[in-house]
């Protein structure tokens, strides 16, 4: 069956998992901790009993906690499988149309892209077991008895702050402290109950921590009718009053809603079949909605002015106006195919749309904030341009940027710049400096994006102890004047001690204000943390920094990642799927340079972890020992491939056993805290299970080399 709206099937492809023994049981397994028995059964097309008998063959537990996955985790279930199931039976697990997955694949943060391509997976169903596969099968068994029976047992999934916060509360201002929900849903956040992506006792944590406000990502015309189709608005009602509530709710501990706006949005080309002189730049399959013509200028102005009219307590709107999506007609490139837009310079298409959302809001409330993010500005606009535009905007528009953006650095020899954010590599930059001193000089307020919890570079613990990174980069910021932060994208909204540092060192940075903020956090252990935490910090400098690294490097999946003792045939995808594609990881770096930054980065942290040895169980000492399961196992794979490509087999077998050893430790991580693994825009980045398949996979692969 062909799907014309899903991303096209490769023939050529196909993952092979040998440490099961066969697909049938792989799917069961991976899917056992995420879907009830009875909807894998449905979507196999086979008997409960018949699901049920496999999983006893191989020692699962009963399942538990499994209400919240299909809500908050199906990206999580979704990469588990996308290499083993047909799109019949993906659609069938979820009871989804094609349509609804393709929503997903567009909307939840660019998914299609982190999933990469959809390999050929023949239908599965019960295959006859070999005698190789029923002692495969005994083996699993006895290693989930002997070790995982307790899978279910410890923390459950997205349990994320049933523990308040023990620290005093940190110093407020009314300077912006932005950030993402730890654990907000991406795309259709509004379409259910606000509670589950921001809980209130994920919002006063953020009150005690000094965030005053938080964003999301929305779709105008989903929030108010559409005129040209209102088709595309359907639930619009519904939505808003959700909005309405999440606003109210948040202003109980002085936290202002913003709204992430990417418009005006691209429409599907079968869309401007009855709206065609709408149409702008084409990329298929989508069109610009030309925001030069008078009626899309028009509908986005009234769109803005309805939605504020209906919320009017709305913090404000932050916008990116040159991004992945297509939005404006150049919002892409300088050239376009649009006869309108043809001759119009970037920065006054930009322009017009910041205008509009910040003059519109601005009638119904004049508290309501618009951010104009220079995000990706640069490599669309020469520096004059960039300076047309900021005269363009009215003068209540804070100009925000990366703080880290275009920064050069020089890492074990290689050098290069920094294209978005770094934790590893403190702001400010020149270029994020040069608009907003442009910006204060015309009369505008600044803001500096930031990532102050985790990056890229390791997203998938509640936050990295690198404290003294995080006040070096907020000195640079004062130096410069800014007292606004964004101080997250989807990933590093956790409610940490790090946020307390971020704002309290932006408003004073000296020494004996940071000793004060130690000492309310961690008493007597105070000069503790901050010893171990400036070597945390300065091991992270050796983090082989660059944005393909970031983006396909295996420190965010860690010991959850498989090892192949064969190459796999797969290619990395954009923070989803590392494999062992270890020449992609590297990016600039050669192998050599690459695999001994890793090491460095790993025993330079272990020994910070030396001195937190006396410091009571924590979330402190959790996060630096997941930092450290990361970034070893990091090194360690990439270790294990360039010693497999080498064809060096006795190299492998203590790698192999360092690996299960550090899936362990983040399984027993996980045990204790349910925001390891977590990462609001692919929800569980691992699960317990895929842990367990890795320590079953190493434990094979052990069998297999020492024969």
């Amino acid at each position: 069956m062909s799907y014309s709206m899903l991303p096209p099937v490769r023939e050529d492809k196909e993952l092979f998992l040998h440490h099961f023994p066969n697909r049938f049981y792989a799917v069961i397994f991976r899917l056992w901790e995420t879907v009830a028995k009875e909807k894998i059964a449905k979507a196999l097309g086979v008997s409960v009993s018949e699901v049920q008998n496999a999983a006893k063959d191989m020692g699962l537990p009963p399942q538990k906690h499994l209400d919240a996955w299909e809500a908050r985790g199906y990206i999580t279930t979704i990469r588990n499988v996308w290499h083993l199931l047909p799109y019949e039976q993906l659609l069938a697990l979820f009871d989804w149309t094609e349509e609804k997955l393709a929503f997903v694949l567009k909307e939840d943060d660019f998914l299609e892209i982190k999933l990469g391509i959809k390999p050929h997976c023949p239908p599965v169903k019960p295959e006859p077991l070999t005698a190789e596969g029923k002692g495969q099968l005994n083996a699993i068994k006895a290693l989930m008895e002997a070790r995982f029976s307790d899978w279910f047992d410890g923390k459950g999934p997205f349990d994320f702050f049933d523990e308040p916060l023990q620290a005093g509360d940190a110093t407020q201002t009314s300077d912006l402290r932005l950030i993402y929900s730890f654990c907000g849903l991406y795309a259709g956040v509004l379409e259910q109950d606000t509670e589950d992506s921001y809980p209130d006792s994920l919002l006063n944590m953020y009150r005690a921590t000094g965030v005053n406000a938080v964003w999301l990502p929305v779709v105008l015309y989903q929030m108010v009718p559409f005129p040209f189709d209102e088709s595309y608005s359907i639930g619009w009602e519904d939505r808003q009053a959700r909005l309405k509530n999440l606003i109210a709710r948040a202003k109980k501990y002085g936290i202002d809603i913003y709204l992430y706006l990417n418009e005006p949005r691209c429409m599907p080309l079968s869309f401007f079949e009855k709206h065609s002189e709408l149409k702008g730049t084409v990329m298929e399959p989508y069109a610009a909605l030309c925001s030069s013509h008078p009626e899309v200028m028009q509908y986005l102005r009234n769109a803005v002015r309805t939605l504020c009219e209906a919320v009017p307590d709305l913090g404000g709107f932050f916008t990116i106006t040159c991004s992945e999506n297509l939005t404006n007609c150049k919002s892409k490139g300088r050239e376009t195919d649009c006869p309108r837009c043809r001759n119009i310079p970037v920065s006054q298409l930009v322009a017009d749309v910041l205008c509009a959302i910040s003059e519109e809001s601005r009638k119904v409330n004049s508290k309501i904030r618009t951010i104009a993010w220079t995000w990706a500005w640069d490599a669309l606009m020469t520096e004059q341009e960039r300076f047309d535009c900021i005269d363009r905007l009215p003068k209540e528009v804070i100009l925000q940027s990366n703080s880290e953006a275009m920064k050069p650095y020089t890492i074990g020899g290689i050098s290069g710049t920094i294209q978005d954010y770094s934790m590893s590599i403190p702001g400010p930059a020149e270029l994020p400096k040069q608009v907003w001193r442009y910006a204060k000089e015309k009369g505008h307020e600044v803001c500096a994006k930031v990532q102050v919890n985790v990056t890229w570079e390791c997203s998938t613990i509640p936050f990295l102890p690198v404290f003294d990174l995080i006040r070096e980069h907020m000195m640079g910021l004062k130096e410069e004047g800014v007292r606004h932060l964004m101080l997250s994208w989807t990933l590093g909204g956790y409610p940490a001690v790090n946020l307390k540092v971020a704002s309290g060192c932006l408003i004073d940075p000296s020494e004996e204000s940071y000793d004060r903020l130690l000492t309310e956090e961690y008493g007597a252990f105070a000069p503790t943390v901050k010893a171990a935490t400036k070597i945390f910090s300065d091991a992270f400098r050796e983090f082989p920094f660059h944005i393909d690294c970031l983006y396909h490097g295996p420190q965010n999946a860690g010991p959850s990642n498989l090892l192949y003792a064969e190459p796999s045939g797969f290619s990395s995808t954009m923070t989803c799927y590392a494999f062992d594609d270890l020449d992609t990881w590297r990016s600039i770096y050669p192998r050599d340079i690459y695999i001994d930054q890793l090491r460095k980065l790993s025993e330079g942290w272990m020994e910070g972890l030396a001195l937190l040895d006396s410091m009571p169980d924590g979330a402190l000492k959790q996060a630096a020992w997941g930092g450290y399961a990361l970034f070893r196992s990091s090194y360690l794979q990439a270790e294990f491939i360039d010693r497999r490509d080498k064809s060096d087999r006795k190299a492998l077998l203590p790698i192999i056993a360092e690996e299960k050893e550090l899936a362990l430790l983040m399984y027993d991580l996980m045990q204790k805290n349910s925001c390891f693994g977590f990462e609001a825009a692919n929800h569980y980045y691992f699960n317990k299970g895929m842990l367990i398949e890795k320590v079953l996979s190493c434990t094979q692969m052990e069998i297999e080399l020492s024969k």
